[in-house]
């Protein structure tokens, strides 16, 4: 269940990666575009040349401020509404006025004046038109071209800032210009027209002496002007007009392929950064028309990409379960497994998607994932997961079946240079060599398409810098896979493999005997695991740490006792066992305790596996048959176990059985050799030992044939050297010499034995020794 509960899990986690977006835009700029491109619907984007032609234009197109000379309107008032006791005396002749607040007028004008503003009648009609008047100069736009540019002059409308709150807007058509003289006269004379005679004259006198001086009804305002033109391009930047936008048709087109006729013959463009904008535009107001219009279509692509993600998973799952059942058991694994998939593709889509990458970088993404599952299993499910995760990325990022080619393509080629990783270079010269095939795929597609050479040249550096950067990316975090999936890579193999380690030295210094068993069985194992295409290296070094546990008690094991008497001959079978199978816990504890890595562990654990410590068990059953205790169960005097799962632990296994035999031999003949090997292979057979190891009986047979072949190498036939005349015979000689009469006696001819212990000068051994 909790298998079935990840692929789910990452059924949902693909799922929402491929519809977030749901439909990405797929081109980018310096795409080589094959074929024209036309608009799918009826839109309209912001063109950047009309809203900056709008912004350019913003200064000619708001209206210039002017604000309302308020000192010349109350000045004004004030000199009309005092006309009487500024008319000159009758008896004074009549002079040329100084300025604006003195009239020229005769005295018997001036005498007709002071007579009709005696009426009271006529004094306050004459003040009211004198408060009409100003409101009238208010709607009287006088001012100074000097003050405003020609261009704001001729195409704007102006805005006359009455007071601070209040501001109209009139058209140019209504301002006088102060230096129209004749237009500015016309408008004094209409504005004295409201006025009854002889009251007439002389404000007409006065409006012309008034305005005869630079004096504008309103001031250009430079600083509210600018304000006012900043908006308006904050308003075009913020919030473009429809001026802005540039419409396009269904049906048009868009963009032209690359390949492209120019004067000079064909010319090759990439698509441009502005045709990217525009396509991302028609792209995205397809996918709103389409949600408006056809939301059935939208989900219909959904369903139909949730399928063939569902068929995917499905694959992948059912592989895993039929040839890595471990990782439907530990969850752990498969959890890991899972995560790996999914980072690779959610840094495949963040190169292309999110930083716009060139698609081959998706190719770093895959061969990360490859490299990793090769390093943590083997090759076969490394190269089944990289082609799994070659297909999720090209669907997730909408690609062809010629980057699938090329993704397969560096997935095939890293994973078949990569059995082991015995030296630090391994991991770059084989990404150098997929590189090389890798762009050499590239360029075959691009051929094929009869893509330009710059883009298919630019298209292979990308993959092939993508795969050396995935290499080198492996080499840098090696350490940190190794603790993640709880492995050991070759290189890590070989530096345990150092006789100077710690553990090592300890074993050797404190259990010879052991060091050099494990030694011998270090080479069987590498030999045989090398000949059913198993990791060689690993079982070497995991032979040579299986026995450290015999380093605590070394003496009570009969390869560390040379001549002297045993141990066990003092202790009861029960407690012998005890000590005897201790020593894979006592194993298991100093590997945690030096750091040994998690993989040689199991070799350590299971190299008995639950085998019968035949021994001890029937000296039990001959001590109990004596005395009145039932007798023992096989049960009690077994290892505790586990079982090898592994090829190299069960290869190990076998080889313990197999050395530790043949060394009890007397005579280990080539014959005996190979009969002992069948035999105890045979028995772990028939004692169920490898029935969860991953071995065939076919490899079963094979390491067989390779552990008999590494045992006569090792107990060779020599040839017996004569005793040299004169001399002394070595222990050797004369253990051979009494072998060779026994033999001799047996069969039934003692002067022929005498007669050749004569001729070879050997003495025989009680006549010998001292």
């Amino acid at each position: 269940m909790g298998s079935v509960l990840l692929a789910a899990g990452l059924f949902v986690a693909l799922l929402l990666l491929d519809v977030l977006p749901h439909d990405p835009l797929t081109y980018r700029a310096g795409q080589y575009i094959p074929q024209d491109i036309r608009a799918r619907v009826e839109f309209r984007v912001l063109s950047q040349e009309l809203q900056s032609e709008l912004l350019r234009s913003a200064g000619s197109v708001t209206p210039p401020v002017f604000r309302l000379n308020a000192t010349l309107m109350d000045e004004v008032s004030l000199a009309l509404k005092n006309l009487p006791e500024q008319l000159p005396p009758a008896t004074q002749p009549a002079a040329p006025p100084r300025g604006p607040e003195e009239f020229a007028l005769t005295p018997d004008r001036a005498a007709e004046v002071r007579e009709a503003l005696a009426d009271p009648a006529r004094r306050e009609r004459y003040d009211r038109d004198v408060g009409e008047l100003r409101e009238r100069l208010i709607e009287t736009y006088v001012v100074r071209s000097e003050e405003l540019l020609e261009s704001i002059w001729r195409d704007a409308t102006a805005a006359l800032m009455l007071t601070d709150e209040l501001t109209a807007t009139v058209e140019r058509v209504d301002i006088i210009n102060l230096a129209d003289t004749e237009k500015l006269y016309d408008k004094v004379k209409e504005l004295a027209d409201a006025f009854e005679d002889p009251l007439r004259p002389p404000v007409t006198m006065y409006l012309k002496a008034a305005f005869a001086k630079p004096a504008p009804t309103y001031v250009h305002d430079a600083a509210s002007t600018q304000r006012n033109i900043d908006a308006e391009r904050l308003r075009i930047e913020t919030d473009p007009p429809d001026e802005a936008y540039k419409e396009y048709a269904a049906g048009q087109l868009l963009v032209r392929q690359s390949r492209r006729k120019g004067p000079e013959g064909e010319e090759v463009i990439p698509l441009s950064e502005a045709d990217s904008e525009l396509l991302a535009e028609e792209h995205r107001q397809y996918l709103q028309e389409e949600r408006e219009v056809h939301p059935w279509r939208r989900r219909g692509r959904i369903v139909g990409r949730s399928v063939i993600l569902l068929v995917l998973v499905l694959a992948l799952s059912l592989y895993i379960a039929h040839y890595r059942p471990r990782i439907v058991k530990n969850h752990w694994r498969g959890l890991a497994v899972a995560l790996v998939l999914l980072l690779m593709i959610l840094l495949s889509r963040t190169l292309v998607f999110a930083a716009g990458m060139n698609g081959h970088s998706a190719l770093v993404a895959v061969l990360l994932g490859t490299i990793v599952f090769t390093i943590a299993y083997d090759q076969r499910f490394a190269l089944a997961l990289g082609a799994a995760l070659s297909g999720l990325i090209v669907l997730q990022l909408r690609m062809d079946l010629g980057m699938l080619l090329v993704m397969l393509t560096g997935v095939g080629g890293m994973v078949f240079q990569l059995h082991e990783i015995r030296t630090r270079s391994k991991l770059i010269e084989a990404s150098a060599i997929t590189a090389g095939v890798v762009l050499a795929m590239i360029c075959a597609l691009g051929l094929v398409r009869a893509v330009p050479w710059r883009f298919v040249r630019w298209d292979g550096l990308w993959g092939a810098g993508m795969v050396l950067l995935a290499g080198g990316i492996v080499q840098a975090v090696l350490p940190a896979i190794e603790r993640v999936f709880r492995l050991s890579t070759s290189m890590t193999l070989l530096e345990w493999c150092d006789a100077s380690r710690p553990l090592l030295k300890r074993l050797a210094m404190e259990a010879p005997g052991t060091y050099n068993h494990s030694l011998q069985l270090g080479a069987m194992c590498e030999t045989a695991a090398t000949t059913i295409g198993a990791r060689g290296l690993l079982a070497r070094v995991g032979a040579y740490y299986h026995d450290i546990g015999k380093v605590n008690k070394p003496v009570y094991f009969v390869e560390n006792q040379a001549d002297s008497p045993s141990k066990h001959d003092k202790l009861s079978p029960a407690m012998s066992l005890l000590i005897i199978i201790g020593h894979v816990k006592d194993g298991l504890e100093m590997a945690r305790e030096y750091g040994l890595p998690h993989e040689l562990h199991q070799f350590i654990g299971t190299h008995h596996g639950t085998t019968l410590v035949e021994y001890f068990y029937h000296a039990a059953t001959e001590q109990r048959k004596n005395g009145a205790d039932r007798a023992p169960e096989e049960v009690e005097f077994r290892y505790p176990g586990p079982k090898p799962r592994a090829k190299e632990t069960g290869i190990l296994m076998l080889a313990d059985a197999a050395e530790s035999s043949v060394r009890a031999m007397s005579q280990p003949t080539s014959g005996r050799i190979e009969n002992q090997v069948h035999t105890m292979v045979n028995r772990r057979l028939m004692d169920g030992q490898l029935d969860e190891c991953d071995m065939t009986l076919k490899e079963v047979h094979q390491v067989e044939a390779s552990l008999v072949k590494s045992l006569c190498g090792i107990y060779h036939a020599r040839i017996a050297y004569p005793t040299p005349p004169g001399q002394k015979p070595s222990a050797a000689e004369l253990e051979r010499a009494e072998k060779e009469q026994e033999q001799q006696r047996e069969a039934g001819s003692p002067e022929e034995t005498t007669e050749q212990e004569d001729s070879s000068g050997e003495s025989s051994p009680d006549t010998g020794s001292d």
